[in-house]
């Protein structure tokens, strides 16, 4: 079973990333798995995002305020 949660993190070279992996390689619990992927800034600009119609929030939300549900 997968437990669909993702934490994010930015980091300056892939040194940085390097150091961050090991430190979560480090913590593991004994029954546990992590999923880690890479992504450059290059490769992150090109994400889409499709959205459907939008929720009672999103209506609520202008370009100038960030909401954490």
């Amino acid at each position: 079973m997968l437990q669909f949660s993702i934490y994010s993190r930015l980091c300056n070279g892939l040194e940085n990333v390097e150091k961050h992996l090991k430190r979560m390689e480090s913590e593991l619990p004994p029954e546990g798995s992590i999923r880690t992927l890479v992504l450059t800034d290059k490769q992150f600009s090109r994400m889409r995002l499709w959205v459907g119609e939008a929720t009672i929030h999103e209506k609520k939300v202008n370009s100038q305020q960030l909401v954490l549900l």
